[in-house]
């Protein structure tokens, strides 16, 4: 047994170790052997005779790949400190400065090139020192000038401009009549397309230009023609050398992009309510139970929201929890910074490239869903789900890369790039992106989307992780939203709570706005950003960023992991602080809203709160019963303001009976268990039985006014008998109550034998009243209203009895709950 200790010890400490390494990843040291050259940009260009090439070629150097644990795709470390040599081959007459440059600590090396006099493919060898192995030619064309590259047309139709070549000679001249050769290589259609070359085989004319026109296909995409010259007598021989074009598709840009958005929201909300089915709704019940301590509120709310995938309902439940007078601001306040942690991991599951997992878990799900067993079927929505989410995630990336390729989307993201300029990130496109990512959440209504957005833009290639950071802040403030629509209804606490969440996310917002211009290190990065790079495989500030997407969800995650770390020791501070924004006027008291509709996504709660609810119609109805049958009848009063009051009040039972019924109508449009599908019915006839025990009021006090008009009292010997039937319909009662909510069988046995002892003193003493009437001890009048205060009260004590006798079902079910 001694040896368990020690076991369970290095299980853990492997656990967490995994973990760990789960979340971080392997070690991202910086290799020293060049496996990889790549071409950043530069590759394949063109230029006239004796001018420079337009772009700088940059390449980098890569180490061997290191695959992550369950990080990704692995990585490659950028390899330093290399000598690259730059060499034309083949007779080219290429000008490379510098001939031999050293790589950076990013592995970069960047030249110029310029073209010689001869014109046609020149080729140049790269060859790193000491890894000559390695070593890749490239390619560059003089004497050719592209016409129409990038440029973007309406897809199905004739390109509106031409796109072509202009040659010029190795002096200078225009070079006319040469055959050039335009073809087809490849179309956003595939294999089957409508595009086509117009004219395939086109003469230069005297300036040297050869052009045709492209029919283009339906999708939207790039399309790459190859042009092709063979007339080395003339000095131009090209082989094909592709020219980029692209067609762009709204309506079906449109349809893809949100009908990706639309799979992935409909499967993060399937795999939350499939975790549900198999956690048990109780999960949701946690928030209750554990906020009593800060932290364990913060892991409440980070587990719960983890599971039901969504901070925004997470706080919404809280504002109802709040309303309901079910918890403090202070208790609300850990569980909403824990949400705000448990978001995150949505992100998380994204960012790890799952997508050739998607359609088989949409296949198994299906067929686990078709079982009849709620947990079984829980764990197939949760398949399904996480299929759905990846497959929807595909499309939009899908459809973003395409768009990535074209410049004029580039451009617009350009707008609100966070890349530092002189050194610091520009302030006014942080705050724009933050706005960006603030709007979009608000319009989506869920920060997880918004974050599948952000992390869909990254893989595209169209934000780097400068930029991704500030949208995801802008999604922590936008998901605030949602609790504050949901507490403008709540009472003065909830809008306390719902202006928590608020504040908990533009505090980390402005910090995180503060970290932005704290530089670390040689190259001067964020140091947040720089932290987030150094736990994560992969290098986000790499000239081809890598990893790009882990390093975006783990900044979330970190984000707000370091909020809540600053702001825990301060709850009670920050629940002042909401209380000096928001305060309660002149301490009124706090509105209580037991039928909370933002708890029927929790039915075992709101459940709890309809038996609230039906054991303060019981106690009210009765306390109408009691006034009227102590205070007025046996009393022989009529107070018509008394009487006035008591119909408003019996008007007020006949409202929350309403109430109570249409809750529990909504609640059933919700998923229920079969236990808690059982209870509603029987709730709702307890609701009408207490409910008419409030009608038994205005009977009784009808009785009142006929027995004042006969100017007699009832005998005294009658009203002993009616005083000993209230002492045990009030037994009775005070057990109903008590067995209401309660767990307690005994106090059910109780309640039954006093219903019998009602109907056995109602038999003896009609008999004895009767025998009062025989001998002339009372009225004939006053003897017909006291039979019939007699049957009222045997009807109240009956209507007690339909709840008691209910009562043993809503214990075990309340057990069950």
């Amino acid at each position: 047994m001694r040896l368990l200790a020690p076991a369970r010890t290095i299980g853990l400490s492997l656990l967490l170790t995994l973990t760990v390494l789960f979340l971080f990843g392997c070690s991202d040291e910086q290799s020293r052997t060049v496996d990889r050259i790549k071409i950043i940009s530069g590759n394949e260009q063109c230029a006239l005779p004796g001018h420079d090439f337009k772009q700088e070629l940059k390449i980098e150097l890569l180490g061997p790949k290191v695959p992550g644990l369950l990080g990704g795709q692995g990585s490659r470390a950028p390899v330093a400190d290399v000598p690259v040599h730059f060499v034309p081959v083949d007779g080219s007459d290429l000008t490379v400065t510098p001939a031999t440059a050293v790589s950076d600590a990013g592995g970069a090396v960047t030249v110029k090139v310029a073209a010689g006099k001869q014109t046609g493919d020149q080729y140049l060898d790269i060859i790193p020192g000491g890894f000559e192995k390695k070593a890749i030619r490239l390619r560059f064309i003089t004497g050719m000038e592209l016409k129409g590259e990038g440029r973007e047309y309406k897809a199905s139709g004739i390109s509106t401009e031409p796109v072509g070549v202009k040659l010029v000679g190795a002096d200078g001249k225009p070079a006319a009549d040469i055959p050039v050769r335009f073809q087809l290589l490849s179309t956003a259609e595939g294999t089957r397309t409508t595009a086509a070359v117009d004219s395939p085989v086109v003469l230069t004319d005297a300036d040297g230009v050869a052009e045709t026109r492209i029919k283009l296909g339906d999708k939207t995409g790039s399309y790459q023609i190859g042009i092709e010259i063979m007339a080395p007598d003339k000095g131009f021989l090209v082989s094909s050398k592709p020219v980029k074009i692209f067609g762009f598709n709204l309506v079906g840009v449109v349809v893809s992009v949100l009908g990706g958005l639309s799979l992935f929201v409909f499967g993060m909300k399937l795999m939350g309510d499939g975790i549900q089915k198999i956690a048990g709704e109780n999960m949701k019940k946690l928030l209750q139970f554990f906020a009593r301590n800060g932290i364990v509120a913060v892991l409440a709310g980070t587990l719960v929201t983890a599971v039901i995938q969504s901070s925004s309902a997470t706080t919404v439940m809280v504002i109802g929890f709040i309303n309901a007078g079910l918890l403090s601001l202070v208790q609300s306040i850990g569980i909403i910074f824990g949400a705000n942690i448990g978001t995150t991991v949505t992100a998380q599951i994204i960012s790890f490239n799952l997508s050739g997992l998607a359609l088989p878990a949409i296949t198994i799900g299906f067929l686990i869903t078709l079982s009849s067993r709620r947990v079984i079927s829980g764990w197939g929505e949760t398949i399904l789900g996480f299929g759905l989410l990846f497959f929807g995630m595909t499309m939009m990336s899908d459809e973003l890369k395409v768009l990535g390729e074209f410049g004029s989307f580039r451009e617009a993201f350009n707008y609100f790039d966070c890349s530092p300029v002189n050194g610091w990130m520009p302030f006014l496109a942080v705050l724009g992106a933050m706005g960006i990512g603030v709007v979009a959440t608000v319009l989506i209504q869920s920060s997880s989307a918004a974050m599948g957005i952000v992390l869909a833009l990254a893989g595209s290639g169209l934000i780097n992780f400068y930029t991704a950071v500030p949208l995801l802040v802008g999604t922590n403030i936008g998901t605030t939203i949602t609790a504050m629509l949901a507490a403008i209804a709540a009472n003065r606490v909830a809008k306390q709570a719902a202006l928590a969440h608020t504040l908990f996310n533009v505090f980390g917002a402005l910090l995180m706005l503060l970290l932005f211009y704290v530089p670390y290190g040689p190259e001067r990065i964020p140091v947040f950003l720089y932290f987030i790079n150094e736990i994560t495989p992969g290098n986000a500030f790499a000239a081809v960023p890598q990893n790009l997407e882990r390093h975006i969800a783990m900044a979330h995650t970190f984000f707000n992991i370091a909020v809540v770390v600053v702001l825990l020791p301060f709850i009670r501070q920050f629940a002042m602080l909401c209380n000096w924004i928001l305060p309660i006027p002149n301490n009124a008291p706090v509105k209580i809203t037991m039928l909370e509709p933002n708890l029927l996504s929790a039915p075992s709660i709101a459940l709890k709160q309809t038996i609230r609810a039906i054991k303060v119609m019981v106690e009210d109805s009765w306390r109408m019963v009691d006034t009227a049958v102590n205070k007025h009848f046996l009393a022989s009063s009529v107070d018509e303001k008394k009487f006035e009051a008591l119909a408003k009040a019996e008007e007020r039972i006949d409202k929350m009976q309403a109430e109570v019924t249409a809750y529990l109508v909504q609640l059933t449009r919700h998923q229920l268990t079969e236990p808690q599908s059982e209870l509603v019915p029987l709730l709702m006839h307890c609701t009408n039985d207490a409910e008419r025990i409030a009608d038994h009021t205005e009977i009784i006090l009808q009785l009142t006014e006929r027995l004042t008009k006969t100017d007699k009292k009832i005998s005294e010997a009658g009203r002993k008998d009616l005083k000993k039937m209230w002492e045990v319909l009030n037994d009775q009662q005070k057990n109903v109550i008590a067995a209401l909510g309660s767990d307690n069988p005994e106090t059910l046995k109780f309640a039954l034998k006093d219903q019998r002892k009602i109907s056995k003193m109602a038999d003896k003493f009609e008999s004895n009243h009767i025998d009062r009437l025989r001998k002339g001890n009372c009225l004939m009048a006053n003897g017909i209203i006291f039979i019939e205060m007699l049957g009222e009260l045997e009807k109240i004590g009956a209507h007690l009895e339909n709840i008691a006798e209910r009562t043993p079902e809503i214990q075990k079910h309340y057990i069950e709950l």
